[in-house]
This record gives structure tokens, C-alpha cells and sequence, in this order.
């Protein structure tokens, strides 16, 4: 029996030792690599968790100072108010009218750099409704309309957009006079078949104008 102990002994191999050996080394290894990956892991989540929450803090932040930016933009109407009433009684002194302005809505508000590049076009409408709607007051009296006319600018919100609208109690645009100037400047022929809503688009020709008496702004 000793003897055949002694021969198993001398049977084992060393290097089967060493391989065991390795390879417990390599298995601890691995497993302390996989803790670190798992631990870096955690780590990058907590990173990201991290940075999510600072990114929706600036979209509130950004959004906050756009907000406090366009409230910085917007102006209401009415500041413009006192210029317009002042242009309308302008005009109608200067044509030996009596207009006044009414503004309708006045209190909506709109960004500051798109009103002022309305005023100019809404200033020359108001121009017109004086010049060529409100009638003189002895026209008007034989109407059995007040003496004074009547300039109406309403605003008014539809969705997103604001709406202006321009309109007078005066007795509107005089298709004949239209018609007149329009063959006497050679726009049109005498015997040219145009429809009166062909005729009241003549009014937007530059310079097209069919009132007796140019004002000063009319002239520039």
C-alpha cells in the first residue's frame, strides 16, 4: 500500500499545479474587472442622471429669459393712440373736414419692431378714409349725418395674430371719380370694360389719387 502511494506521488504533475494556480488568478481577475465595469456603470448613470437634470433646468431657465425678453418687446397699442388721433384731425383741418379717431382694443399688446413698420401703411389708410370717405359737414348735414366723421381702428386677436381693421362712417369711394381719373391718366380706355372692383384696385397705384386738393403727406 506504501508503495503504490509513493508511486501516485511521483505520478502528479507540478505544472498541473501551476496551471490551477493561473487560472484561479486569471478567474479573480475577471471577477474584480466585471465589479469595476459594474461600478463604472453606476457611476455613468448617475452622470447622465445628473445631466438630464441639469439640461431641463436650463430649458427652464432659457424659456424663462425668452418669455421675460418678447414681454420686454411687446407694447400695447395705445401708445400709439395720441399720434394717430393727432394725424386724423391733421388731415381733416387740412381738407377743411371734421374727423375724429375712435380705437377699438386698443389695450392688445404686439412686439414693438412689427407695429412700427404697421403705423406707416395704417396711418396712410386713416389718411384715405379722411381725404376720400368723410364727406365735408355740409355734405354730411345734407345726409343727416353728424358734422363730424367718424375714423374707426379695431383690433382684435385671432389665435396668434392680431388683426387690424380700418373703416369710417364716411360715404365710401367714389366709383365715378375713380373711373374719371383713371381714363385721364391713361390708365384705362374710355370704352374699357372694367368692373368697379377692377376700378377700386386703381387705388393702389403709387401716385393714383383722386382727391381735388394734395395734402402736404401726399406730396412727400
Amino acid at each position: 500500500h506504501e508503495r503504490e502511494t509513493i508511486s501516485r506521488d511521483e505520478e502528479f504533475d507540478p505544472l498541473e499545479l501551476d496551471r490551477y494556480s493561473t487560472l484561479q488568478q486569471l478567474s479573480r481577475a475577471l471577477a474584480e474587472s466585471v465589479n469595476d465595469l459594474v461600478s463604472i456603470q453606476s457611476l455613468l448613470l448617475n452622470q447622465a442622471r445628473e445631466s438630464e437634470t441639469l439640461l431641463m433646468q436650463q430649458a427652464r431657465v432659457n424659456t424663462e429669459l425668452q418669455d421675460g425678453l418678447m414681454r420686454t418687446r411687446m407694447v400695447p397699442f395705445s401708445r400709439y393712440g395720441q399720434r394717430l388721433r393727432r394725424i386724423v384731425r391733421q388731415i381733416a383741418e387740412e381738407t377743411d373736414k371734421q374727423a375724429e379717431l375712435t380705437l377699438f382694443g386698443a389695450e392688445s399688446e404686439m412686439d414693438r419692431q412689427v407695429l412700427e413698420r404697421v403705423l406707416a401703411p395704417l396711418e396712410h389708410m386713416m389718411r384715405n378714409s379722411v381725404v376720400h370717405g368723410i364727406e365735408t359737414p355740409q355734405e354730411r348735414k345734407q345726409a343727416k349725418k353728424p358734422e363730424q366723421g367718424e375714423v374707426k381702428v379695431q383690433l382684435h386677436r385671432e389665435g396668434s395674430e392680431v388683426v387690424i381693421t380700418v373703416s369710417d362712417d364716411g360715404r365710401g369711394l367714389d366709383i365715378d371719380a375713380i373711373r374719371q381719373k383713371a381714363i385721364a391718366t391713361g390708365l384705362i380706355r374710355e370704352d374699357s370694360p372694367v368692373t368697379d372692383n377692377d376700378l377700386v384696385h386703381l387705388i393702389l397705384e403709387s401716385g393714383f389719387s383722386t382727391a381735388a386738393q394734395i395734402t402736404r403727406e401726399q406730396s412727400e
